[in-house]
Parts: C-alpha cells; sequence; structure tokens
C-alpha cells in the first residue's frame, strides 16, 4: 500500500519504525481502528510511506485494506512509532523474516544502502515460507546479493511442491538458521539478531539464536501481535 503525504507534510522516521493504520467505520465495524503496520518504504523517499499489508481472515484493518480502500482514498496515519531499529555496531546482522515480516528489512536495507553500511557489515538475510507463491522480492533481493559481497539472502520453504523448481533451502527456518550459524565464517563472529514475524517465529528464532550463544541484549525484535 502507498500513501502519498499531503503537500508540505514530511515525517522523519528510522527505517524500521511503524506507522499506526486507520481504517474508518464500515460495513459492521462501528468505529475508527488503528494497527501498527511495519514501513517498507524508503527513508529518503519524503513524499510516500510505503506498508506490506496481508489480509488476515477476520482482522479489522487488513479486511479494511484488501476489500474497502480505493485509490485516492484520504487515510489517517499516526507515525511514526515503534523503537525497532538497527544498531550503530560492527556485529554481522542476524536478520530473520517470514511474510509481511519481509516489510522493515525492505527499509532498513535501503536505508543501509544510502549511509553505505550495506558495503561494510555482514547482513544474513533468513526469510522463511511455505511454498514459492509465499516469496517476493527475490529479484531485488538477487541483485542485492549480486552488488554487495557482505550481503547474503537466504530462503527457506517449509512445504515445497513438486513441479515447482524449487533448489534453495528447505525445512523450517529456524533449523536453516541454526546450520548457518554453527557454520566456521559465522560461529565465532559477533552477532546481532534482528526479527520481524509472528509471535511463535520469532520466540522459536530467538531459541536458537541464544543457544547458539547470541546475547539476550543483543536480539531486538518486532513482534506481530
Amino acid at each position: 500500500v502507498l500513501v502519498r503525504l499531503p503537500e508540505g507534510v514530511e515525517i522523519d522516521y528510522v527505517a524500521g519504525q511503524s506507522g499506526q493504520f486507520e481504517a474508518p467505520k464500515y460495513g459492521k465495524i462501528k468505529e475508527a481502528t488503528q494497527r501498527a503496520y511495519s514501513f517498507s518504504s524508503d527513508p529518503q523517499d519524503k513524499e510516500h510511506l510505503e506498508f506490506l499489508i496481508r489480509l488476515v481472515p477476520g482482522g479489522i484493518v487488513t479486511t479494511y485494506v484488501h476489500e474497502h480502500l480505493k485509490e485516492g482514498e484520504k487515510i489517517n496515519i499516526v507515525a511514526p512509532v515503534g523503537d525497532f531499529h538497527v544498531r550503530d555496531t560492527d556485529a554481522a546482522m542476524i536478520c530473520v523474516a517470514g511474510g509481511s515480516g519481509m516489510a522493515p528489512f525492505k527499509s532498513i536495507f535501503n536505508e543501509m544502502i544510502h549511509n553505505g553500511t550495506i558495503e561494510t557489515r555482514e547482513i544474513w538475510y533468513f526469510f522463511g515460507a511455505r511454498t514459492t507463491k509465499d516469496l517476493f522480492y527475490l529479484d531485488w533481493l538477487a541483485d542485492l546479493e549480486k552488488k554487495y559481497p557482505k550481503f547474503h539472502f537466504i530462503a527457506a520453504l517449509s512445504e515445497p511442491q513438486e513441479g515447482d523448481g524449487w533448489k534453495g533451502e528447505t525445512g523450517l527456518i529456524t533449523d536453516v538458521m541454526d546450520k548457518y550459524l554453527k557454520a566456521d565464517n559465522l560461529k565465532d563472529a559477533q552477532k546481532e539478531g534482528y526479527l520481524c514475524g509472528s509471535p511463535g517465529m520469532l520466540d522459536a528464532c530467538m531459541v536458537v539464536m541464544r543457544n547458539n550463544g547470541m546475547e539476550e541484549e543483543n536480539i531486538f525484535f518486532d513482534k506481530f501481535a
């Protein structure tokens, strides 16, 4: 969802932060309702905000966005909110997401391109999905890998389908990440964790990270409600 800001209005935010997206009353929903969604937009773009909003069955705001929101309609957004952001260190970034958890990382990687840290900092981005239909932005992420030697993208499918031609990692993203964390190039490296997704996935990832020697205070997350 791409939102154009009113003329003369700028919102300064840090990549990783969110906006409270408001759905007005509609149908059986009798009052305006807000939900927080991570910005997927490039912070350098001062004219727009972008969100990746997945339809959640029964979700008040997601149903409004997918079934009622029309191009050109005016909406209310309270922003910025949240404190998810990249820390200014040299530690390798172990990033994990699934589904619309892609949003803050799209913003974060664009910000890192602008400030140059994508060239100096090791980034390992693990993305978990069920099938190839649940993957997106693959061309963009492949381009980042080609252009920036320290950027690594690892997608894993938990339920690859016969005939879809998938040649990447398979299994739960936690198991795939665990394998990489135990590899020689990451085992002894200073690391920080950055996670965005469902509570169950994030909790499982944090267990794997802790079991691989990552300190609790160096694991940062944006957990879906």
